[in-house]
């Protein structure tokens, strides 16, 4: 329990030894202390000068500042790391990490619902969706690399880490939640009584909690102080914001009027249109879409339910497993199966259906329209491809709008950093990554507009800087920022 891992110790040329060197970052995907090191790839590790050509200036600026963090902390992170690693260290922070994921959010955000706290439950949701989309957005947004790997050994429980690394979103939510459960508890003081154990128990717990999430992504060499600082400090501004405007927001979706479906799905499509593009392959952007989609169904559900009523008021359902403990033992555990079935159900249910009903609609509105349907990097508009791929039909988080074209956690290939996901494995651009950059085609002919030419203009000058992206990965020879560690510490 107290000797510390074989695995953390290893140094550096030890690590290259046993690992080949054709991925960017070192896993181990088990706490066990022999437990296999693989390597695999991570988004943000492309030259600097390939971010520098990519984004705009200010955001450019925010990677080098960051990134210039990454590099002061990356010597002083993996001797702290060999340090304190131990075999029952990593067994806690490896399945506390659980507490951030999206499995774990899609089980416990809807439980306030389930027992008569529409209230509390939506405020959590608001609060916690907050976080995400704003990580998510700002993942995207700087295009940052996690901690540096090596020398840090990455504990992980899924292969699925494939974001960029600031801000730790993990910090995000599980400061977010403490704090709405602490705030929650503050409001209850009077009811409890100073007197009872119970508050400064409860205290204690979420302070653990997030104390455990944030420290083990650390821990973990998942984030640097930076990411967890970052990610702490958005998701405690997630959570001052809802106590500002929570209760009028509350107070103005229970007038039943119709400015909040008029209000609240245009500023949800605005906010998926205006997500940033980042330069490497990230599934942040579905996260943001997947959560975005929830708050607004939250919204719009709660409107509606004020202008037809509620099917069983919120009362009902808390002192209907307040009788006694028997009947209230039997009643939470059938409303926690009865609830997380139905929800994981209609997930199939909706996910199967939007697949076949959707795309059909998007290629008749482009094709009457005469519009080519928005698309984004790495991802294939709905008139470019006639059927979806099987291995895609069920991917965790679907796309609203387009098919993404990127492997998944299940593919047999993975993307080196050299070759970017721009690019084919020959280094020139593949038919397919090629056709997303090109205005799908259309039927008829239509006269040409001013606004058509601008588009043609924007789309030459995407389509030059991509080209100006390949030409620079193709000459550079070196893998991204973990060279620069090889080549300084050899």
């Amino acid at each position: 329990m107290s000797a510390s891992i074989s695995t953390s110790v290893l140094s550096h040329g030890e690590l290259s030894k046993r690992i080949p060197a054709s991925e960017t970052a070192v896993f181990q995907h088990s706490p066990e202390a022999d437990s296999k090191l693989r390597r695999e790839w991570e988004p943000g590790c492309q030259p600097d000068e390939i971010y520098d050509r990519y984004l705009p200036r200010w955001r450019a600026w925010l990677r080098r500042y960051l990134v210039k963090r990454l590099r002061e902390e990356k010597d002083w992170m993996a001797d702290w790391q060999v340090r304190v690693r131990t075999e029952g260290r990593d067994k806690f922070f490896y399945w506390t990490a659980i507490f951030g994921t999206h499995t774990f959010f899609m089980t416990f955000l809807p439980v306030l619902f389930f027992f008569g706290f529409p209230v509390k439950a939506r405020g959590l949701l608001y609060v916690v969706g907050m976080g995400i989309h704003i990580s998510s957005f700002a993942k995207d947004l700087v295009c940052t690399p996690r901690p540096y790997s090596p020398p840090v050994i990455r504990l992980s429980m899924s292969t699925h880490h494939h974001e960029y690394g600031f801000p730790s979103s993990h910090s995000t939510n599980s400061v977010s939640i403490a704090l709405f459960f602490g705030g929650w508890l503050y409001e209850l003081r009077h009811q409890v009584g100073s007197s009872a154990n119970a508050p400064l128990i409860i205290t204690v717990v979420l302070f653990v909690y997030a104390a455990s999430v944030v420290g083990g992504r650390l821990y973990t060499g998942m984030h640097s102080t930076a990411d967890i600082i970052g990610g702490s400090l958005m998701g405690a501004a997630c959570w001052l914001l809802w106590v500002i405007v929570g209760a009028q927001t509350e107070a103005w979706v229970n007038t039943g009027t119709w400015l909040v479906p008029a209000i609240s799905i245009p500023l949800t499509l605005g906010m998926v249109h205006y997500h940033p593009e980042p330069l490497d392959d990230c599934p942040c952007f579905e996260d943001a879409i997947a959560v975005l989609a929830v708050i607004l169904g939250s919204f719009v559900g709660h409107w509606w339910g004020v202008i037809s009523g509620e099917a069983i008021p919120s009362v009902v359902q808390r002192q209907s497993y307040q009788s006694g403990p028997l009947q209230g033992i039997t009643v939470i555990a059938f409303r926690l199966i009865l609830g997380l079935g139905i929800m994981f159900a209609w997930r199939l249910i909706a996910k199967t259906t939007l697949l076949r009903i959707l795309p059909p609609i998007f290629r008749t509105f482009s094709k009457v329209s005469g519009e080519d349907l928005p698309t984004r990097r790495f991802y294939k508009a709905a008139t470019d491809y006639k059927q979806v791929p099987q291995k895609l039909a069920f991917r965790q988080i679907p796309s609203v709008v387009d098919l993404q074209i990127g492997t998944n956690e299940n593919s047999s290939f993975s993307t080196s950093p050299v070759d970017s996901p721009v690019l084919s494995m020959n280094g020139h651009p593949s038919k397919s990554s090629s056709a997303f950059l090109q205005a799908p085609s259309t039927n008829g002919v239509r006269q040409r507009t001013r606004e058509e030419e601008e588009k043609d203009k924007e789309e030459e000058e995407k389509k030059r800087k991509d080209e100006e992206i390949r030409f620079l990965i193709r000459v550079n020879k070196r893998k991204g920022d973990r060279s620069k560690y090889d080549a300084e510490g050899g």
